[in-house]
């Protein structure tokens, strides 16, 4: 009897089993039809979603304006496409004359279209021509095809974009792996890490408020944190000012500014060289007069062999010596003077046969091996100065300090230090502006200072028998406020004992603050926020209190 039950469980659980594993196949099989549907549906048969996939084309357009600002972007299109619609679909606004259809103007730099030749109209258009490895601009110019490199240049130099196509489609493909980088923050790790992707991303003329996913953009992370690093030494300040001039940014409420770290005694902004050099760019960013004793410092302290040590008694080294370059040509230092061009034969001395430059050429270490972060503050330094880094005295062979560069670049976009090191994220971010032909400072623009928000977050003691509460009345430290708003989100951090906050926001408008900190509970949860006034202007008054509740063990008893 127990036998016969026993073998009627086991069939029925067999029964069970395989009704079980039907059901699953069938709803396994509804859900990837369900998947593909779009692909299968009446509307576009399979056949025609692959027809229409492979007509789609890709391009790279190079938009190179007045003062050798760079901008390059990728398209996407079906059928055709003229040349202005290639500059269009990338996101420039462009001007043409009636009658023949030339360029007026991109994005406002040019001639209006009702004078479309006029003394300012040297708009020069052609393509890459990858046999010859040069631009090219045959008449009547052909309608972009798949894999075309477009460019487009303004300079009364009349001609094509300075650089090889390969170098701009490198920079672009740099800069979309270093946007997988970004954290969700806004940041990209330490301040010196997010001021330096800050300015790559300048370096290419893109709106940085659109670098962003869940939380904070890259520019709203910078205007939160900026004042902590402005504050930190004369190099910090430096490179916040060049990296918010390139994005024509409002200025942080309470940040140092670079004059302010200046002393008129000494001549120097630091008496370290790096930091005097990354101050006197920050300075020329933001549209101020580098005072006349703090170039002449910088000149005296170049040394016997042409080239500058980041600080006394270290040594030249080439990106010191490159930074210094830069800082001098910006402040206005004659391309010809004895200073610039002992630097420049310093520099030529340096190069290696591979066409990039090391750290050091008298490295103790060995024979000096070039890498990526050099060669591309050197690069800088020779546009900065009027080289052409292609030819002559910086062409060794069948290389140059562009070609090094690009043989250092992985097919996912990134850079390696050196070669066979691996993906980079450092030597990425700095080579970027060096392969778009843009040294410091990027851009020169006036940063008046942002709009502040300020408060205090405190402690409130509450007891009740199922929980304790922590402080009264005191200040809470280390609590961030969140402040949603002009499309962005901004953020502070409560660091003294007081609990006090103050956000730098872009401008005018509503802003709804929020702060959190681990299992606190604030009171209120929000407080919405009208900032009004002037630049400058800080709307304060703003306070939360918080609590948290240890919960009590419960006693069960029988």
């Amino acid at each position: 009897m127990h036998q016969r039950k026993l073998a009627l469980s086991i069939a029925l659980g067999a029964m069970l089993t395989l009704a079980l594993l039907v059901a699953f196949s069938l709803s396994q099989n509804s859900a990837m039809a369900s998947a593909v549907a779009p692909e299968t549906s009446p509307q576009i048969g399979a056949d025609e979603a692959i027809r229409a996939q492979d007509a789609v084309s890709t391009a790279h357009v190079v938009v190179v304006f007045s003062e050798e600002k760079t901008a390059v972007r990728s398209i996407s299109w079906t059928e055709t496409i003229s040349r202005v619609g290639a500059l269009r679909a990338a996101g420039f606004s462009v001007e043409t004359e009636d009658s023949s259809g030339a360029i007026c103007n991109i994005n406002g730099d040019g001639c209006p279209a009702s004078d479309c030749f006029c003394s300012e109209n040297w708009w020069w258009q052609g393509g890459w021509d990858p046999e010859q490895e040069q631009w090219d601009a045959p008449w009547p110019l052909p309608d972009p095809a798949d894999g075309d490199v477009l460019g487009f240049r303004n300079s009364t130099a009349w001609g094509a974009p300075r650089f090889p196509a390969p170098s701009y489609v490198a920079g672009l493909k740099a800069l979309d792996w270093l946007r997988d980088q970004q954290q969700t923050d806004g940041g990209f790790g330490s301040l010196n890490a997010t001021a330096e992707t800050l300015m790559a991303v300048g370096a290419n003329r893109v709106d940085a408020s659109t670098w962003r996913g869940e939380g904070p953009s890259l520019l709203a992370n910078m205007l939160s944190e900026g004042t902590e690093l402005a504050n930190r030494n004369a190099s910090g300040v430096g490179k916040l000012a060049t990296a918010l001039a390139a994005q024509q940014s409002c200025w942080p409420i309470d940040a140092m500014r670079p004059l302010d770290y200046y002393d008129p005694v000494s001549g120097t902004f630091s008496h370290d060289t790096l930091y005097q050099a990354w101050a006197m760019l920050g300075t020329s960013a933001l549209g101020e007069t580098v005072p006349p004793s703090a170039t002449q410092h910088l000149k005296e302290v170049q040394q016997p062999d042409g080239g500058w040590e980041w600080a006394a008694r270290q040594g030249t080294d080439t990106n010191s010596t490159a930074l210094a370059l830069q800082a001098l040509a910006a402040a206005g230092e004659p391309l010809t003077s004895t200073t610039v061009v002992s630097g420049l034969n310093y520099l030529d001395d340096a190069q290696n046969e591979d066409g990039g430059f090391p750290y050091s050429p008298n490295s103790p270490c060995g024979p000096p091996v070039s890498d990526a972060n050099s060669t591309a503050y050197v690069l800088q330094a020779l546009v900065a100065t009027g080289q052409d880094a292609l030819t002559g005295t910086w062409a060794i062979t069948n290389t140059n300090p562009v070609s090094y560069l690009l043989s250092l670049q992985l097919p996912d976009g990134s850079f390696e230090w050196q070669a066979g090191t691996g993906a980079d994220v450092f030597a990425t971010r700095q080579v970027i502006p060096a392969l778009l032909h843009q040294p410091f400072p990027l851009q020169i623009t006036t940063a008046e200072d942002c709009y502040g928000i300020s408060g205090k977050v405190v402690s409130s003691h509450q007891t009740t028998p199922s929980a304790s509460a922590q402080g009264s009345d005191d200040g809470i430290a280390d609590v961030t406020v969140w402040a949603q708003g002009a499309g962005d989100l901004y953020f502070a951090t409560t660091v003294d004992p007081t609990g006090a906050y103050t956000l730098s926001v872009p401008s005018t408008g509503t802003y709804t603050l929020s702060p959190s900190y681990g299992d606190y509970v604030f009171t209120p949860r929000e407080h919405t926020v009208k900032v009004t006034g002037d630049p400058g202007d800080v709307s304060s008054g703003h306070v939360f209190v918080g609590e948290t509740r240890i919960y009590l063990a419960l006693v069960m008893r029988n």
